[in-house]
């Protein structure tokens, strides 16, 4: 289907998202990150199902771990 809008693609977002990160100053991003942290653990002490939200972390991080592994072997030169 052509849609008549445009959705970035996922390293489009991803690339935005870092550059607003690398904007940051230091401080701003330990900021950023404690408050990440701050709601993980904010979710997993309140959710009804706290291993839920540990898994669906996990799975994020394996995600991420994996997007970089295939990157780096596609552009890896012998």
């Amino acid at each position: 289907m052509d849609l008549p809008i445009k959705f970035p693609s996922d390293a489009e977002v991803i690339a935005e998202e870092v550059t607003r990160f690398r904007a940051l100053s230091a401080e701003e991003q330990v900021r950023t990150l404690d408050e990440m942290v701050r709601l993980y653990y904010f979710l997993t002490d309140h959710a009804d199902r706290p291993d839920a939200v540990a898994r669906f972390a996990d799975e994020e991080e394996y995600r991420g771990r994996t997007a970089i592994e295939q990157f780096v072997a596609r552009h890896d030169r012998p």
